[in-house]
Parts: structure tokens; C-alpha cells; sequence
């Protein structure tokens, strides 16, 4: 029932309320109550229903976590039709709109935000069809169920290869890696320029042709690159909407990304209290979607991580030297001893670099000033939390460990600009 039939209904109601003061309005009110009520039945019966109104529901099978998500409902409908939707989209997926207006045919657009990863379902859209006076309305539901699956959020990814086509990913805040020039394989003896480097000139090719010659050299490919994954119980503590964990696999596929792009192979360990899932470092176009499909299972556990369980298998299974990006979280100086251990055994054969996702609520709740005897405690244990983790980062540097720690916002960055100078310097 609308507004205007409420209104309707409202006048021979006050007919019906004078009609106690004054016997002969109680009769006509109660006909006009009655002429009004058929209205409104007629209204809701002239509305146009299921037959007439045909939803579907468009959406990609996969959506990103922790990114909008267009929904489109496509609407086949009378074009006199007044209708109200309302998607049964899955709970855990923050929607842009609750309800859409949509005047006959059409299309209406609305936007979803997973805040976890998995599976996910759509239930049917939810109709409400107004009569062609405004009176009277009918619910029913129409479409079909959707499944849909969470991933991680490549949209960074996609971010990336669009400004390296246009030359642009300063705007990233990612120095990029010259293709010739710098590295240790010989690429060609060319004509000097002037910013060469004196230990690249070619004094043999100089003395032969007579013209300043210099030796080019590009960046070794083909070298492993590999992501370990902790998803152990720290890593599922919240960083802003998403989980540290979320955050570490949107930082680890841009990573592995821009390896397989550089010509590196790219590969993949996870781990809680042991391994949980490997992808082998190869090269090609489809191993993106290996290691994404890798990754969807995986969920932070309740578990604390064994750092050596995990590592130990990536020295026994990788006999070649690699960069080693170990994803994870530290909150003590027992956990960094651990860590140190470990690293240093990968370091006679391997590179290995820790990183760390800093969550700045805590840094804020920190250094805020109380106000309430609640917010002297909060600040009083983030307080603590934050001065034991810088207390476990340092211990780690300390110890020669190389390390990561940023926010969400920079992490990707500076994991991508820490490769691509290994790369400069040959230090892989």
C-alpha cells in the first residue's frame, strides 16, 4: 500500500470519526471507506506481476575483495510499470544501494563490497510493482540464485600494466627497471652516451672503430621470485576494512606480477603451522591464474605460524637461488629470534626479505589523546602493542634481516621498487 492510498483511506476514516458526533456522516463514511478500500484492491491487481516483469541479474562470477563490485539488474517490464527493486545480495557484501526505482524497462546499476574471500550467494531480486493510480503495490521476486567466488583484489595489477603501457608508473610511485644498460648480461657494444657510466665503456671496441664505444648490459631474467604466504592466526587481525592477510596476497600478487613481466619465474608457498599450498616458480601468461587459484582456499586459521616447518621446505624444494618475500606479521622478540634463525639459513643460498603489513589505527589509537578512563586503557595497549612490534622489527634488522614494514596504502609500492633494485644491483 503507497502513501497517496494511506492518504485515501485516511479521509472517509475522519468521515467515520464525525459520524459519533453527527449519526448521519457514519453511513457515508463508511461507504466512502469502502469505495476507497476497492480502489486500492483494483490498484494492486492492475499492477503488472511476475508474468509482466522479467529480471536478470548481471555480475562477474568473480568478484575482488575489498573492491566495488558492479551488479547490473536488467529489467523487461510495461513501460506505464512503477517498480521498486531490491537484490538479496550476501550479507558479508557492503552494498552502494539498498533499493532501486526503476520507471518500466531499464537498467539500474548498484555496486558490492566483499569483505572476506569465498564463496558467496544471491538470492532472487525482490519486486514491489505500484498500480497504475499509485494506490495499491505488489511484492513478488524474480531472477535466479548466483553464486559467486571472493578473490584477491587484482586491481592493482590491472592498475599497473595500464600505466607501464602508457610509460606512467611514477603515478605509482614505482621507479622503473631500464630494460638495457643496467644488469650483468651482455647485450650489445653500442655508440657511448653521455650519462654512461665510465665501467661501461668499451675501451677494446674504442680503440678498434675510434669512436667511444660502450658495452650495454640488461638485467638477468629468468630468476626465481617467491611469495611465502603466513596465513597463521596474526595475519587474520584486521588493517583498515580488509585482514593483514588480504592485504599481504593483494602485495604479494603485484609483486609476482611484475616478476613474471620483468622475465623472472614466479612461485608460491603458503603456510600456517606447516604448508598449506606451493606453486612451483615457472614463467608464462597463465601462471598469474595459478597461483590466484592457489590462493582462493587459503583463510587465516587460528594457529601460530612454524616458520621453520615452512622455510625448511622452501631450502629442500628450491636448489636454485631465489628471492625469498616472506609475508607475515611480528609482534614479539621471540618470534623475530625465530625469524632471524631461519633467514639465516635461507641466506647462503637464497635472498630473503620479511614483510610486514603496519596497521595506522593502532599507530592512531597510539598517539591520540584520552579523553575517557575507556580511551587511556585503548591507548595504553596499543601503546604497548606498537612499541613491542618496532622492539621485534628492530631486532629483526639487527639481526640482518632485510624488511618491509608499511601500510596498506605503500606497501605495494615499495615491495615493487625493493625488487626492481635487487634487480639493478644483480643482487639476485
Amino acid at each position: 500500500m503507497t502513501r497517496r492510498a494511506l492518504a485515501l483511506l485516511l479521509v472517509p476514516l475522519l468521515v467515520v470519526a464525525l459520524g459519533a458526533a453527527v449519526s448521519a456522516l457514519l453511513g457515508l463514511g463508511l461507504v466512502l471507506f469502502g469505495i476507497a478500500t476497492a480502489l486500492v484492491l483494483i490498484d494492486s491487481r492492475s499492477a503488472p506481476g511476475p508474468a509482466a516483469v522479467h529480471v536478470e541479474r548481471c555480475a562477474d562470477r568473480l568478484f575482488s575483495v575489498g573492491a566495488a563490485n558492479p551488479v547490473t539488474l536488467s529489467v523487461r517490464a510495461p513501460h506505464t510499470a512503477t517498480l521498486l527493486l531490491r537484490d538479496d545480495a550476501p550479507a558479508a557484501m557492503l552494498a552502494s544501494a539498498q533499493y532501486l526505482s526503476l520507471h518500466g524497462a531499464g537498467e539500474r546499476t548498484y555496486t558490492l563490497t566483499p569483505r572476506a574471500r569465498g564463496e558467496s550467494t544471491f538470492g532472487h531480486v525482490h519486486v514491489r510493482s505500484t498500480g497504475p493510480w499509485g494506490l495499491g503495490t505488489r511484492d513478488f521476486r524474480a531472477g535466479e540464485p548466483l553464486t559467486v567466488r571472493v578473490d584477491a583484489d587484482i586491481s592493482a595489477v590491472r592498475v599497473y600494466e595500464a600505466l607501464a603501457r602508457r610509460g606512467q608508473l611514477e603515478e605509482l610511485g614505482v621507479r622503473t627497471l631500464r630494460r638495457h644498460g643496467e644488469g650483468t648480461e651482455f647485450e650489445r657494444v653500442r655508440e657511448a652516451v653521455p650519462d654512461d657510466p665510465l665501467r661501461y665503456i668499451n675501451w677494446r671496441a674504442t680503440a678498434r672503430t675510434g669512436r667511444l664505444m660502450a658495452t650495454e648490459l640488461s638485467p638477468e631474467r629468468d630468476q626465481p621470485v617467491i611469495a611465502c604466504l603466513d596465513h597463521g592466526r596474526l595475519m587474520g587481525v584486521g588493517a583498515g576494512p580488509l585482514t593483514k592477510f588480504d592485504h599481504a596476497i593483494n602485495a604479494a600478487l603485484l609483486l609476482l606480477h611484475v616478476a613474471l613481466r620483468t622475465g623472472d619465474r614466479a612461485g608460491l608457498v603458503a603456510f600456517a603451522d606447516g604448508v598449506t599450498a606451493t606453486v612451483e616458480p615457472r614463467t608464462g601468461r597463465t601462471q598469474l591464474r595459478r597461483l590466484l587459484d592457489a590462493i582462493a582456499p587459503l583463510q587465516p586459521g587460528e594457529i601460530e605460524s612454524d616458520y621453520a616447518a615452512a622455510l625448511t621446505e622452501v631450502r629442500v624444494r628450491q636448489r636454485r637461488r631465489a628471492l625469498i618475500a616472506i609475508f607475515t606479521d611480528i609482534v614479539d622478540r621471540d618470534q623475530a629470534a625465530a625469524l632471524i634463525g631461519q633467514c639465516t639459513l635461507l641466506r647462503r643460498r637464497h635472498l630473503p626479505l620479511v614483510i610486514t603489513v603496519r596497521d595506522p589505527a593502532v599507530v592512531d589509537i597510539a598517539r591520540s589523546r584520552p579523553r575517557t578512563a575507556a580511551q587511556v586503557y585503548a591507548r595504553a595497549v596499543a601503546a604497548g602493542i606498537d612499541a613491542d612490534r618496532a622492539d621485534a622489527l628492530r631486532l629483526l634488522r639487527a639481526g640482518g634481516v632485510d624488511v618491509i614494514d608499511a601500510d596498506a596504502r605503500t606497501l605495494s609500492p615499495r615491495l615493487v621498487n625493493r625488487y626492481l633494485e635487487l634487480k639493478r644491483r644483480a643482487a639476485l
